[in-house]
């Protein structure tokens, strides 16, 4: 089940927003360009490089960080300084790419279906909900919560998975260690992370 989590939330970086006016099209459009390229690399050939360029290449430019960083903080970004936010906002981002990095290797042909996408009443928010569906038959649904931004773009903050809110579960874990440990000694952790997983 913890595989399964983590290879879900990657996929959340598949979305490359910008190709599309519509939330559906851009979700199905990112995710078979990236299957198509995990698919030509064979699971024991997938070095850890290789897997970040697709990270770096597809997830990244797709999600906003800043948004996501905030939303995880809740009641506690406002508390943030300045640096606080910014160190946070890219450690966050940084210990995510491992995250992602680990699941795409360890792809082993899932397939996606997604439906059209439901949008609030402004147009500006819209919900894009799918399925997973693992070798073994399991199907496993997925909504992804997408925004426009200035620049008219569609940025995903947000994937619901299994009834698992990413956001939500983000939060309850920083909320827990923020009672027990300051912003900076968390950030200090995360980056702790990052280097054991470049080991």
């Amino acid at each position: 089940m913890k595989f399964i989590t983590t290879l879900l939330i990657a996929f959340l970086g598949f979305i490359n927003t910008a190709q599309s006016a519509n939330p559906t099209a851009t979700v199905e459009y990112a995710t078979s360009t990236v299957i198509s390229e995990l698919k030509q690399i064979p699971v024991e050939e997938r070095s850890a490089t290789e897997v970040q360029r697709l990270v770096e290449s597809y997830i990244l430019p797709a999600i906003d960080q800043q948004r996501i960083a905030k939303l995880a903080l809740g009641k506690h970004w406002k508390k943030a300084s300045k640096g606080q936010k910014i160190a946070f906002i890219e450690t966050f981002r940084d210990l995510q790419v491992r995250t992602y990095t680990g699941a795409f290797k360890a792809f082993n042909g899932q397939e996606f279906e997604f439906k059209a996408a439901k949008f609030n009443k402004s147009g500006k928010k819209a919900i894009v909900k799918g399925h997973m569906t693992q070798p073994s038959g399991q199907r496993i649904p997925i909504d992804f919560k997408l925004y426009v931004n200035k620049q008219q773009e569609w940025k995903i903050y947000d994937a619901v998975i299994a009834g698992l809110g990413m956001v939500k579960t983000y939060r309850q874990q920083l909320s827990e260690q923020l009672q027990r440990k300051s912003l900076d000694e968390i950030i200090t952790g995360m980056r702790g992370q990052i280097q054991t997983a470049q080991r």
